[in-house]
């Protein structure tokens, strides 16, 4: 691992609030030293400090042009103090908190999303998680380069240690490897855990032997636990450490025994319930802020949140928060709040330190969908979650601080105490950090020595022990259960050691679409390679989960596409990345699968990429629901249906209907009943027969039906986008029989598949057809067809909007039929997109023009009661400042909905945050969906 021509071990906390670089000499006994980082201050200069804030700042032209001069391009992003200055006063230009999107499961965080909620910046100018962590990355190297690269010391020589959190998992371990690899790191980049970061840089200044037996014991005199509280901007993180006295050296014996799960509470949550608090006092009780607005209000009170805890005062202290005016609306008279120091500590006590008792636990909700953003827990109350982690855990006899939000003295003694009364009086030690902004990266470093050394280092193997599920179980009463899990990596699992599985008489399909789920777990620290668990709720999390298939190598026989016996091989590799594989136990199979398990996870893309959209295949069929002699009968039919020659006849014509009937025939079920698995494996067949549609408009109207019906909605299972592909060619080619008739098929077609589409493709549907929607004469297929695309440019979507609400009011007045552009409409305004991300969702200054332009009108009318359900999805409360509408106007369209009959029940979902179910995303989607394909939030 270390390099060869290393000089230098560098260690990089990659921080949610602030990042730092630290390094210690190869050569020699030093110590590690800080690197001082120049940033922008301001447009006045720069400066040099020992952080540098994890804010990216995309300036204006004005300020670009101001910082050209001085080495800043148009379109660079800046890294740092100025960053961080202008969260304030321009938030939809800052990106913050990038490392807390690294873990968030439901996002794709590699698609461009970031600024979170901005509508200052274009689509093409906002970037990605990964892609801002690899800036502030890059950042740092090239500051390294321009001190050291002269020397001979150049950066991609060094030996490189990157901390994360130690609840980070796999997928947020290796989006942080990428992220170096995009910064343009070289070689391999090792990850360290935080808190054990924060440990050796104690251990570098103190003796463990001597600090941690000072006083007397009432346990084993031998040995003692370390506690490491790491809150810093985005998470807690808590570590157990282990230490036993040695008696043929002088050092003790150190292990990692437990860590927390991983928990998005940080500096970040305190901002947020500071804005909370002091909102009413800016905008009143019975109104709020715009999203704008919130921003900047959250970007001062972090600025009020250290300055009111950083130093010590009176409680009547006041503290003042100020937003830049905006107009003559809610906050235009009154632009400044205060609080008070003993309303700030209250706040920060009573909400996020409270004292409770062993047994308490954090307060969970189990909603689909609590928010847009960032996936907060429930509970902000840091002291049940650390109750939670130190459940059945070893008396704790010191506790190691780190991070910013434990700076205040008022907190760490509130944690010491609290876990004093846990321990029936028994107060640990504090161990003293001097340097909690810098530990980490410092810890990292001296690691990176000790390393390079082969001197004694901490145990620490794999913080949570990994499982895959086994074919599951029918119970006596033939419910499904969930199915058992086998470990395969157990917890404490040392890097590099191979962990193999023979014995347990395990199968793999082959040759055919398997999926495999793993879940990792803190609480299974017993458990040992090959054994068999239960799944039990709140000790199990899963991680992306693996579909594919399983090809064999020139397998004949009985086996063939059949079930084939296998052992399973686990290890984390040098770098603290998880690596399985499938090993053939079959003599004549000398075959093995890695599982490279999916870290862009696709149950919920943010960015709204098909394949990466809302539909999850978790608990999804992976076998057509019909025997395999019928599946083949009905591809067979397919074929014979469409090599016959074109037949005028009425009674022999050829429709999809007539193909559907035959196959549900051969197939023995109704069409309702066919899943996902078999729809797809029917594609096939009919795609060999795409040039059949030259026959005759009967032989491509009815392929152009089936193709829609195969593929919708054209997402869910694997390899669908090869299948969009080469349906696409379809549009390529163009119609064979261009007509109305044809045409109308072709919308429908691509509105069923359109989540399957990319955002080229969305573009491309709509640019052919724009003259036409613009003409206000465009057929009703067209106008549903372009509601559906909801990954197109928002300026086409306001366009479109607006267009669609001229047409529909033009046709309303007249009491004509309207419906198609009222359910376009529907789609178009949506606070929550069917497959697409939140950065699709259009201004809620589009819903308003919406609103003004339907208002006087009767939306009880048959013609017009479509705008009810326009209004129930374009008013919805997504817990989004950028995307909800101002309360106002919500209360304006849930009164005129309730006079027009619509139930309480319904328009509270308008009125405040209800948690979306599958069957509002379900209603999204204007056909069924096939069984099988479940939509969540």
């Amino acid at each position: 691992m270390t390099k060869d021509r290393a000089r230098f071990a560098i260690g990089i906390d990659l921080g949610t609030t602030n990042s730092a670089l630290a390094f210690a000499p190869l050569v020699g006994e030093g110590a590690p030293e800080v690197l001082l980082v120049p940033q922008w201050e301001g447009l006045g200069g720069l400066t040099e400090k020992p952080t540098l804030p994890s804010f990216l700042y995309l300036p204006e032209e004005a300020v670009a042009a101001h910082l050209r001069g001085q080495g800043v391009g148009a379109g660079q992003w800046i890294v740092g103090l100025f960053a961080r200055m202008k969260a304030s006063e321009a938030p939809g230009r800052v990106v913050h908190s990038a490392k807390s999107w690294l873990c968030h499961h439901a996002a794709d965080r590699s698609e461009p999303f970031l600024p979170w909620g901005s509508t200052v910046l274009a689509g093409e100018q906002k970037i990605s998680p990964v892609r801002a962590s690899a800036l502030i990355l890059n950042y740092l190297r090239g500051i390294w380069n321009s001190r050291f690269a002269q020397a001979g010391f150049a950066f991609d020589d060094q030996d490189i240690t990157v901390t994360v959190p130690a609840s980070f998992d796999a997928a947020a371990q290796r989006l942080t490897i990428t992220a170096a690899e995009e910064a343009g790191f070289v070689g391999d980049v090792r990850l360290l855990e935080e808190p054990q970061a924060a440990f050796y840089c104690w251990l570098e200044s103190h003796d463990p032997a001597r600090e941690l037996w000072q006083r007397p014991d009432n346990g084993d005199a031998g040995l003692r636990h370390v506690l490491v509280i790491d809150i810093g901007g985005g998470t807690s993180d808590f570590s157990i450490f282990e230490v036993r006295l040695n008696e043929q050296t002088s050092d003790p014996d150190i292990r990692r025994v437990a860590v927390s799960e991983h928990t998005l509470l940080g500096g970040d949550n305190i901002d947020l319930a500071v804005a909370h608090f002091l909102e009413p006092r800016l905008a009143g009780a019975a109104s709020q802020l715009s999203g704008p607005q919130w921003d900047q209000l959250v970007a001062a009170c972090r600025h009020l949140k250290e300055q009111a805890l950083v130093a010590t005062g009176p409680p009547d202290e006041r503290f003042v928060v100020a937003l830049a005016g905006r107009g003559s609306g809610m906050v235009g008279g009154s632009q400044a709040a205060t609080a008070t120091r003993a309303e700030i500590e209250s706040l920060l006590l009573d909400g996020f330190f409270p004292f409770c008792d062993a047994a308490a636990r954090p307060y969970r909700t189990y909603a689909a969908l609590r928010e847009w953003g960032l996936p907060y827990p429930a509970d902000s109350a840091i002291t049940r979650h650390l109750a939670e982690f130190l459940n059945d855990r070893p008396r704790i006899d010191a506790v190691l601080f780190n991070g910013g939000s434990v700076r205040p003295s008022l907190l760490r003694q509130r944690l010491r105490e609290q876990i004093g009364g846990w321990q029936d009086g028994f107060v640990p030690q504090v161990l003293e950090n001097e340097e909690p902004d810098l530990a980490v990266a410092r810890g990292a470093a001296r690691f990176g020595a000790l390393l390079h050394h082969r001197s004694v280092r901490i145990a620490a193997g794999a913080a949570a022990a990994i499982f895959l599920e086994v074919e599951g179980i029918q119970a006596a009463d033939h419910q499904t259960v969930r199915p058992p899990l086998v470990c395969v990596l157990p917890q404490d699992a040392a890097p590099s050691q191979l962990f193999e599985i023979a014995d347990l008489g395990l199968k793999l399909r082959t040759d055919q679409l398997v999926r495999f789920q793993a879940y990792s777990s803190t609480r299974k620290s017993v458990s040992r390679t090959g054994d068999i668990v239960s799944w039990s709720e709140g000790e199990f999390h899963p991680l992306p989960p693996l579909q594919t298939i399983v090809r064999t190598a020139e397998l004949s026989g009985p086996e063939a596409g059949g079930m084939l016996p296998v052992g399973l091989t686990a290890r984390m590799n040098a770098l603290g990345l998880l690596q399985i594989s499938c090993v053939s136990a079959d003599p004549a199979v000398q075959q093995s699968w890695p599982l490279e398990f999916n870290m862009r996870e696709h149950i919920q893309g943010v960015a709204g990429a098909p394949g990466a959209g809302r539909t999850r295949e978790a608990n999804a069929p992976i076998e057509p629901n019909a025997s395999a002699d019928a599946l083949e009968a009905a591809r067979r039919q397919i074929g014979v249906v469409f090599t016959q020659p074109a037949n005028n006849s009425k009674k022999n014509k050829i429709t999809a209907a007539t193909i559907l009937k035959g196959m549900e025939h051969i197939l023995a079920s109704a069409r309702s009943e066919w899943n996902g698995p078999l729809l797809r494996a029917l594609w096939p067949a009919l795609e060999e027969r795409r040039d059949d549609r030259r026959r005759s408009a009967d032989h491509e109207e009815a392929w152009l039906i089936m193709a829609g019906f195969l593929l919708r909605p054209g997402f869910g299972l694997v390899r669908d986008d090869l299948r969009i592909d080469a349906l696409w060619r379809v549009h390529d080619d163009g119609p064979c029989f261009p007509g109305r008739r044809i045409k109308s098929q072709e919308y429908i077609l691509w509105r069923r598949v359109a989540a399957g589409l990319t955002r080229e493709r969305q573009t491309m549907l709509v640019a052919r057809e724009i003259d036409r929607i613009r003409s206000g004469r465009a057929p009703d297929e067209l106008v549903r067809l372009a509601g559906s695309l909801e990954l197109i440019h928002h300026d086409t979507k306001a366009e479109l909007v607006r267009c669609f609400c001229d047409t529909a009011v033009t046709l309303a007045r007249a009491k004509r039929h309207c419906t198609p552009y009222l359910a376009a409409l529907g789609l178009l305004l949506n606070r929550t997109p069917l497959y697409a991300g939140p950065e699709t969702v259009v201004s809620p200054d589009l819903v308003e023009h919406a609103y003004q332009a339907f208002q006087r009108f009767d939306w009880t009318t048959p013609e017009l009661l479509d705008l009810q359900i326009l209004f129930l999805r374009a008013a919805r409360v997504v817990d989004d400042r950028s995307l909800d509408l101002p309360m106002p106007l919500r209360g304006l369209i849930a009164s005129k909905l309730e006079k027009s009959g619509v139930p309480a029940l319904q328009t509270a979902k308008i009125k405040g945050f209800v948690p979306i179910g599958r069957s509002d995303r379900a209603s999204l989607y204007d056909d069924s969906l096939p069984t099988g394909l479940l939509l969540i939030a």
